[in-house]
């Protein structure tokens, strides 16, 4: 049996199928790699089934639904304890990897080895000529981030530059184990959304690079675990998204979570006077459209943002 340099974790939720299509792509890597999934239904009996065909494969049972971040550090502390992988490979179950995205990686690893996170190219699983993310980076403007390209063609300039970014989106974020164990997987208070900027925050605060590989590519299906059918980011703002409270809701905590946590000086300042004016540019239509529990939503978030920062002021 091979040496696996990698160790790939997977979170899923309520959606099996996914999950199954994207092992299966794993084991048609050019390398070989060590596969972890962690469910996070909990004891989902159709992942059971759709994962029969899998001889060496690590499962992870969530007592419940832990969120994003959380049921990917149980698949981080299974990776750190019980192997001697290289690399993590974090990896929506809802993505596809081409048979030499994973070698890809690690080359470019091998061939930076000041850097601690790559991120690579991702086109959409159903128009994988159309680029959904391209490199990323932090904008306090929006206290959260801005990928380059999206939407765009994914052979585009932007999309084929390789480059340090300052942000990597957890859908496929390959990470150093040294990086890994420094920076100790995302933080808890993130249940869904924005858990990999602040990820990428700490990353930058500890000095770890962060760069960009487009001729390592990934297939997204685009929220699949979110059981919302949309490939457009737009659309989870719109107003006849059956789950806008809960995106509004985590989303304004979650930013401004960020914006407490680690902006200073002048992106404090920058946060602080465009993000009230982004939530406004959102509920004017929520409320025209007859949606006050969105409004609502956001609302609450900006005060759990406040509550939870000082429950762990607290703590400390």
């Amino acid at each position: 049996m091979q040496f696996s340099k990698t160790c790939v974790i997977s979170v899923s939720y309520k959606n099996s199928a996914d999950t199954a299509a994207c092992v299966r792509s794993l084991f048609a890597s050019t390398v070989p790699v060590e596969t972890v999934v962690v469910d996070t239904t909990p004891y989902d009996m159709e992942l059971e089934n759709a994962l029969g065909f899998v001889p060496d494969l690590s499962v992870i049972h969530a007592t419940e639904n832990v969120g994003f971040g959380c049921g990917n550090n149980l698949g981080i502390d299974w990776a750190l304890g019980h192997t001697v992988c290289e690399f993590l490979f974090l990896l929506n179950n809802d993505a596809i990897v081409l048979p030499d995205s994973i070698e890809r990686l690690e080359c470019a690893m091998a061939a930076h080895p000041d850097v601690g996170i790559m991120a690579p190219r991702i086109a959409y699983l159903d128009a994988p000529a159309i680029l959904w993310y391209g490199g990323g980076e932090i904008d306090w403007r929006r206290a959260s981030v801005y990928t380059p390209g999206h939407n765009r063609a994914a052979n585009a300039q932007i999309a084929m530059t390789e480059r340090d970014v300052s942000f990597a989106t957890g859908c496929a974020l390959f990470i150093r184990r040294s990086a890994m164990e420094k920076l100790n997987g995302f933080d808890p208070r993130f249940f869904m959304y924005e858990e990999d900027v602040e990820f990428c925050l700490r990353a930058r605060e500890k000095q770890i690079r962060i760069r960009y590989i487009p001729q390592s590519l990934i297939l997204h299906r685009v929220q699949g675990s979110s059981r919302v059918p949309t490939a457009q980011r737009e659309e989870f703002w719109s107003v006849d998204n059956a789950s806008l409270p809960f995106y509004a809701f985590q989303v304004t905590r979650n930013r401004l979570l960020n914006v407490y946590l680690h902006a200073h000086g002048g992106q404090r300042f920058t946060a602080m006077v465009f993000f009230p004016l982004m939530l406004l540019r959102r509920a004017v239509p929520f409320l025209i459209g007859g949606r006050l529990d969105a409004v609502v939503a956001m609302f609450k978030g900006i005060a759990e943002s406040s509550r939870a920062l000082k429950k762990d002021m607290r703590m400390q």
